[in-house]
């Protein structure tokens, strides 16, 4: 799967929190904060394409 980059702005304390959850899972932030979105929408019964093929 090819990545595509994306630029955001956090709040300071939320991507704390995304690097205190990097370091302690061994992931980058990035990795944390699209695992949070996948998560996030398959409670909600969404789901990618490239996500079904995955699990």
């Amino acid at each position: 799967m090819t990545k595509k980059p994306f630029t955001t702005r956090l709040d300071p304390s939320v991507l704390a929190l995304a690097e205190q959850l990097a370091v302690t899972e061994r992931r980058s932030v990035t990795a944390v904060i699209e695992l949070a979105l996948i998560e996030y929408a398959e409670r909600r019964g969404l789901k990618t394409q490239d996500n079904e093929k995955d699990r």
